[in-house]
């Protein structure tokens, strides 16, 4: 059999930003992208796809997911490769709905990496990832006292709890040596299905100990954030991404807050990545609470000039993909960021949040071909993002 792919007749989106190409054609040679655009000769001996009325672009990125969740229901809520079957939900779900990579902002430290490098071999199928493995929390805080029910082995293998500087250190070292990808902090006042207690949230010297030596090893960080206040101050700390920035509906009868964080960020080219569907579950169509301010803040920061990242905050069976489709159904229709801009922040934009950039994103010659193709236009209509034809991975077809 070939294994040189001839991709033609689509409407091309490259995931650059550059504007889409009409009847382009993609030539895909063993696992990298040959040739792309428009009048490109097929080789001989190609296996030919016609994708007339179709659109290709780079697979989806989802910036925020959690492989090892079990629902808000089960005993214990989270876990790891026994508990999940090496993560099979996740990894498969989200190729069924395009996405081709996701980023692990919390899961167990060993096996998110076993997992990880298995699918990087080919041994496991499914979306790529890119994971911190566990993440910086306070003893008793989010989420090892609130989702996770204070489950020992959740937090042990999920979590580290610094208590100095110090432990900072040495604990991102040690994270740093097994391989992680990135660093995860949670910078919460602990209110998820309780009252807050700002008393658990983490010392800030610790804060900035944990971005300090992070950066060192050439680490990126990414901060869970409820408020203006606190995600003002990680900005300041040098965090590389603000999770969520409210979780609650802030009080908006003065913005000037708002407005300097962006501003900041924007200096600082700090990525947001909303995760406006992160309540949203199965069978919801949106979350009427995330909506309600969702709105105003993420089209504010885009006008500001902040690189928006997209995540879904996926943290349960059957939410991988689905929940990335809803959310940039939401970037358009409710925060009026135009398709292109969206589905370039989805797949290129979020390549270099996650620093892959180099390797996957775009459609472009030498990257490895992760790959989407969907029925109609998704720059007429998002939705039809969700009407996934196939999906590429490394230049095999993983689902049609």
């Amino acid at each position: 059999m070939s294994t040189t792919l001839a991709l033609t007749g689509a409407l091309l989106i490259d995931g650059t930003g550059s504007a889409p190409v009409e009847q382009a054609t993609v030539i895909v040679d063993g696992d990298r992208i040959a040739a792309a655009g428009v009048g490109i000769a097929v080789p001989k001996g190609a296996t030919v796809i016609d994708l007339t009325g179709k659109t290709l672009l780079p697979g989806l990125i989802d910036a925020h997911v959690h492989l090892g969740g079990l629902g808000f229901q089960a005993v214990p809520s989270f876990g790891g490769r026994k508990a999940t079957e090496d993560y099979a939900r996740p990894r498969l779900d989200a190729v069924r709905h395009g996405v081709t990579t996701q980023r692990s902002l919390g899961d167990f430290l060993t096996d998110s990496l076993t997992v990880r490098d298995a699918i990087e071999k080919g041994a496991l199928p499914g979306a790529r990832i890119v994971t911190s493995g566990p993440s910086f929390q306070v003893k008793g805080g989010h989420p090892n006292g609130t989702v996770w029910g204070n489950d020992p082995a959740s937090r042990a293998e999920g979590a580290r709890l610094p208590e100095s500087p110090a432990d900072a250190q040495r604990m991102v070292t040690e994270l740093a040596d097994a391989g992680v990808d990135l660093i995860k902090i949670i910078i919460s006042d602990n209110e998820f299905m309780q009252p807050p207690q700002p008393e658990l949230k983490m010392d800030w010297a610790v804060t900035e100990a944990i971005v300090e030596a992070a950066h060192q090893h050439a680490l990126r960080v990414a901060a869970h954030a409820e408020n203006v206040t606190d995600a003002l101050k990680a900005v300041r700390a040098g965090v590389d991404d603000i999770e969520h920035l409210v979780m609650r509906e802030p009080d908006l009868s003065d913005t000037s807050a708002f407005e300097e964080l962006f501003s900041l960020m924007a200096d600082r080219g700090t990525f947001l990545v909303p995760t406006m569907v992160a309540h949203q579950r199965v069978g919801e169509e949106t979350d009427p609470t995330t909506l309600s301010y969702g709105n105003t803040l993420v089209k504010q920061a885009f006008d500001a000039g902040v690189r928006l990242g997209v995540g879904s905050d996926a943290h349960s069976p059957g939410l991988h993909g689905w929940k990335l489709y809803h959310e940039l159904v939401m970037f358009v229709r409710d925060q009026g960021i135009d398709a292109l801009t969206t589905l370039t922040a989805a797949t290129g934009g979020n390549a270099e949040l996650l620093g892959i950039d180099e390797r996957l994103g775009t459609v472009t010659v030498g990257k490895i071909a992760d790959l989407l193709v969907v029925d109609g236009n998704p720059l007429q209509d998002i939705t039809a993002i969700g009407k996934v034809d196939r999906v590429l991975l490394g230049g095999r077809v993983a689902t049609n």
